[in-house]
């Protein structure tokens, strides 16, 4: 029996060590890595699948090639060849800038290295594309925009004496260490408040939850701001000599009255001062962006409204508070500097703040230019660990996109929905086959948040499924860029990566569970130098949507599609659509053909309250029909009194009852390039 220490990387994140104890070639089981800083020894549900997946059947085995007699075999040697040639030809046909790779999760080793960012530099496109408009860069750019910084993810549960869970729960992520410090931080008597249309397990677990209509959060954000400047809860040293814009803000947020909120968002006046007083005095607190604020047309402004709370209550770089963050110190190997000039990347016209920060383009950008050749034509597509046909907005838009390429090429662990469309599909490792240099931050220990670095080695042979990392350094190198791949192997590679922080693969072989990487940042590093603004304080007035041509200040938009901004639409549609639901045992459309994960949610279900359910016929367990003005789904209802009533929730990534059949790719908020999942409009009739 051997046991080797990795990381899981079902979720794609890579957050959980684990023990792999492998005999034969085969994993018989799964442990926590106990000296793994993140999960402590703690799992998610999805680690211990790892290794059904290792021996799943239906997993890709070797590089396909389309025919027009189905799926053919290749070698890699013919698929790389295939790849070089073609792309070759792309260019100097239509220009480098006709090439786009899509990058997802599935796929990502090395976090931080950007491997397609340096191919794609070489290559001389600008166009790398992403799925991060839809998690977490949204939150991350309105830190940036507002303190110039990210902040640590997770709450310091011995000294937070308040947790603001807002579109987050925690308990049904991917990271199990978070909720356990979450109720790590109730034993020691901190409240919780949950900001949530759904009564999910940390809402359950709640003080106050606070179930609002579906993308009326920056109105619920604009009342506790005008509770807490009208009631002098702010910090106001902090607001006196570290912001910028406070007068222009109490301005803005003096006609968001408690009783105003109230009629936006169904929530009760008097809920929203209990929240606000709550928050804003239990010092220090914690607040958690979660990843449903930025499902929405108007994500900016509920984003830009929360950074503001952490700030002016005196919750910002503070112990227990939300902790600043600096980049790790790792080599930049994206060759940014052989970015081409004159060509701009897709959506930079019209997601200019968006591009300038995250470096990458969101896919209806990617969408447009397939579609409609605008700004230009995207003709060939590489998607390394994603599948857009099923998880992105407005499937019919999506495959029509897809089917329309000269060239599509899948690397991936499965024949997805995506892969059915390609020319070539590529059989890729996952995780416990690879090698992987994993970046983590983490505040570990009160006033200590610094990067954590740790080298995974690969538990089990891969056969012919190649790494990513060898992917785009073969195909590199049969482009004629060899040169710059100048590395034998991952661990080179990762040596090359680690350099500026003095850590080596060796050091990190050593040291299982890793080591710490860069300077520790001490909180309160500001009052030193200033925060990383142009204004060098934090920006409740920002200056950089200013100059774009954004406002500066939050404010309420209405969701593009809702009863009160598409009466019409509302009409035939009159119940709301929340479809960006999660299940802890699985990451967006993967995993569902393993068995011990498919136990855990079996089927796609269509949450309801029991007043909608019975105002349309509907009783638990019936099947219904969803549908929105994009298209319809039938799948079961689920009658449950945990969710706000007039809406219709939905996971996403089923095949089975594909939730983006209904989805809107459009109306994306104008800054953050997010997607309107979570507030659309739908009817609900019962068949069958």
């Amino acid at each position: 029996m051997q046991v080797v220490k990795t990381v899981c990387g079902m979720c794609g994140g890579d957050n959980c060590g684990i023990d792999v104890h492998v005999a034969d070639g085969r994993v018989v089981a799964i442990k926590g890595m106990r000296e793994h800083p993140t999960n402590r020894g703690r799992l998610c549900p999805q680690a211990p699948a790892a290794a059904e997946l290792a021996n799943d059947p239906t997993r890709l085995q070797h590089p396909l090639k389309r025919t027009d007699a189905g799926w053919q075999r290749i070698t890699w040697d013919e698929a790389l060849d295939t790849i070089a040639a073609r792309l070759t030809a792309l260019k100097a046909a239509d220009g480098p800038q006709a090439l786009a790779v899509y990058q997802g999760r599935a796929l990502l080793q090395f976090l931080k290295a950007g491997w397609p960012q340096r191919f794609l530099n070489l290559y001389g496109s600008p166009n790398l594309v992403r799925n991060d408009h839809m998690c977490a860069y949204p939150v991350a750019i309105s830190e940036r925009l507002t303190f110039g910084a990210t902040t640590v993810y997770g709450p310091d549960a011995e000294h937070v004496r308040c947790l603001l869970l807002w579109g987050s729960n925690p308990a049904a992520s991917h990271i199990p260490f978070i909720w356990q410090d979450v109720l790590d931080a109730r034993r020691r008597g901190c409240k919780l408040i949950v900001v949530d249309p759904r009564r999910t397990a940390a809402a359950a677990a709640a003080d106050i939850q606070v179930s609002l209509r579906p993308g009326s959060d920056p109105a619920l954000a604009l009342g506790l701001l005008n509770v807490i400047i009208s009631e002098r809860l702010y910090d106001a040293d902090f607001v006196a000599n570290w912001t910028v814009g406070f007068d222009q803000l109490a301005e803005r947020v003096a006609r968001y009255t408690p009783e105003v909120v109230a009629s936006i968002t169904g929530v009760a006046a008097e809920t929203i001062r209990a929240v606000t007083r709550l928050y804003a005095t239990a010092r220090p607190a914690y607040l958690d962006a979660g990843n449903a604020l930025e499902h929405h047309s108007n994500a900016i402004q509920a984003l830009r409204a929360v950074m503001i709370l952490r700030a002016i209550t005196g919750n910002l770089d503070v112990p227990g508070g939300n902790v600043l963050l600096d980049r790790p110190p790792l080599a930049d190997l994206t060759l940014r500097e052989l970015r081409p000039a004159g060509v701009k990347p897709l959506g930079a016209d019209r997601y200019p703040i968006f591009l300038e920060y995250a470096g990458f383009a969101p896919g209806d950008a990617l969408l447009d230019a397939i579609l409609d050749e605008q700004p230009y034509g995207v003709k060939a597509l590489i998607a390394a660990g994603g599948n857009p046909a099923l998880t992105w907005p407005n499937t019919q838009r999506v495959s029509a996109a897809l089917r329309k390429l000269d060239f599509l090429v899948v690397m991936d662990l499965h024949l997805t929905a995506t892969a059915q469309l390609a020319d070539l599909v590529l059989p890729a490792a996952y995780s416990l086959e690879k090698p992987q240099l994993v970046v983590r931050a983490g505040p570990y220990g009160a006033d200590r948040p610094q990067w954590h670095v740790l080298f995974a080695p690969a538990a089990l042979p891969a056969g012919e499924r190649w790494s990513d990392w060898r992917f785009w350094a073969e195909l590199g190198r049969r482009m004629g860029y060899g040169a710059f791949y100048p590395w034998a192997d991952e661990e080179a590679a990762a040596d090359a990566l680690l350099a500026p922080a003095g850590v080596t693969v060796a050091d990190l072989k050593a040291n299982p569970g890793g080591l710490p990487c860069g300077a520790v940042h001490p909180c309160g590093e500001y009052r030193m130098q200033g925060f990383n603004t142009p204004t060098r304080k934090v920006e409740l007035y920002s200056t950089a949507l200013a100059a774009a041509g954004f406002d500066p200040l939050p404010a309420y938009r209405e969701p593009a599609e809702s009863p009160i901004s598409a009466p019409e639409t509302a009409a035939a549609f009159p119940l709301v659509l929340n479809a960006g639901r999660r299940s802890s045992a699985y990451t967006h459309s993967r995993h569902r053909q393993l068995s011990r994960l498919r136990c855990l949610d079996p089927e796609p279900l269509a949450e309801i309250h029991p007043t909608t359910a019975q105002a349309y016929g509907v009783t638990d367990g019936d099947c219904v029909e969803v549908a929105s003005p994009r298209g319809a789904i039938r799948l079961k209802a689920e009658v449950t009194p945990g969710i706000h009533p007039g809406i219709v929730s939905l996971l996403h990534g089923w095949a089975e009852a594909n939730a983006n059949l209904l989805t809107d790719d459009r109306a994306c908020d104008p800054v953050l390039a997010c997607p309107p999942l979570r507030a659309g409009l739908c009817s609900i009739r019962k068949v069958g």
